[in-house]
């Protein structure tokens, strides 16, 4: 004859298998699913990564373009001084007059 305490005690050993096995078994069912999301995620990591890495190298490459232009302008507006020195310090002061002018007009 079992005792209350044998009972107690098979019950509960009974139940704490069920409830492993319920667990292993969801396990199991999750796993798949975690794992396809987790390579979607892995892709979409690797995508914005691949995307961000175009972005840095197109910005380096239209800087380096834009540093090159400057250079060039550069050279250019002290070719034209170097040429024409007169007429390049009447253009500086007809373009100051006209920016103390504009600006002048919009104070008031």
């Amino acid at each position: 004859m079992q005792t209350p305490i044998d009972t107690t005690k098979s019950t509960t050993e009974f139940k704490s298998k069920g409830l492993n096995n319920a667990i292993d078994e969801a396990s199991a069912a999750a796993h798949p699913a975690i794992d396809n999301l987790s390579a979607k995620v892995h892709d979409t990591v690797d995508k914005l990564a691949s995307a961000a890495s175009q972005g840095v190298e197109n910005f380096d490459i239209r800087s380096e373009q834009l540093n090159a232009q400057g250079i060039r302008l550069g050279n250019a507006v002290r070719g034209q001084i170097q040429r024409r020195p007169v007429a390049m310090l009447g253009a500086a002061v007809l373009v100051g007059c006209a920016l103390s002018w504009l600006l002048k007009s919009r104070a008031d």
